[in-house]
């Protein structure tokens, strides 16, 4: 379902999305959730693509969250309205976010990350962001809860702050999530895409199914007991055993080249 506030394009092996709704801090509405899930899936589908980045248009604003008064789903309008239509609401849909998405996703953070746009960003693997930039959840502020928000970030970060940004709803500069391992860099706004891009060129030089695996037994691993984790991480890794890259990696090394992957 195309939407004309989110703009995808493809370079190389790498998809750049691109919130563009600036004039509401590029706030999510219905049409642009479901664009969203679209994207994902075309990321989670297309062979061709290897890593998306996605980012926010402007300077002000990554993502502000979801526009609580367009009827976006998990809004309260939202909610209400199906409840009068005699609807099932169903539980809060994460279609949106880049989740089962075994490939590597970047946010390019590039101004305030809010409430659902916090959710998006945590929902990546890495959070690059711009000098300035700020980050929060703020759903208690509205009698919310953070959903993709809480459980996340109690795994992300200690405890003790994780609880500082769920219950007191405030949000941090860039450069303090950072200090305690929220964002992994921070740079200057203009060198924001281009170390983004950066990034993921380093990600697209390693393995794709080995890359791809990799990340798939390190959050497989929050969900399991040690010992269960450790046996999952083992086929992942005869499976890797069983595939041509694997032997085209061996053989680069041997021979002092760069590898030329399939991803098969």
């Amino acid at each position: 379902m195309p939407d004309e506030h989110i703009h995808v394009e493809q370079r190389d092996r790498v998809l750049l999305i691109t919130l563009d709704r600036q004039e509401k801090m590029n706030a999510l509405d219905a049409g642009m959730m479901a664009a969203l899930a679209e994207t994902w899936e075309r990321v989670r589908q297309d062979d061709s693509i290897w890593v998306a980045i996605v980012t926010g248009a402007g300077e002000r604003a990554f993502c502000s969250g979801r526009d609580l008064f367009a009827g976006a789903p998990g809004s309260i309008e939202y909610h209400r309205a199906r409840r009068e239509q005699g609807d099932a609401v169903p539980p809060n849909e994460r279609r949106w976010l880049p989740v089962d998405v075994w490939k590597p996703v970047i946010a390019a953070i590039n101004g305030y990350a809010l409430a659902g746009g916090f959710a998006l960003a945590l929902a990546c693997d890495f959070r690059i962001a711009a000098a300035g930039a700020r980050i929060g959840s703020m759903a208690v502020k509205r009698n919310l809860l953070g959903a993709g928000q809480i459980v996340r970030l109690v795994h992300y970060v200690p405890f003790a702050r994780a609880l500082e940004l769920v219950l007191l709803g405030d949000h941090i500069s860039a450069e303090e999530a950072q200090t305690i391992g929220l964002v992994n860099a921070v740079v200057p706004g203009e060198e924001l895409l281009a170390t983004a891009f950066a990034w993921a060129e380093r990600l697209c030089k390693n393995g794709p199914l080995a890359v791809r695996a990799s990340k798939e037994v390190a959050y497989r691993a929050l969900d399991l007991p040690f010992t269960e984790a450790s046996r999952f991480e083992a086929r992942m890794y005869e499976a890797m055993l069983e595939t041509e890259d694997v032997i085209e990696g061996h053989a680069a090394f041997r021979e002092r080249r760069e590898p030329v992957w399939k991803g098969r």
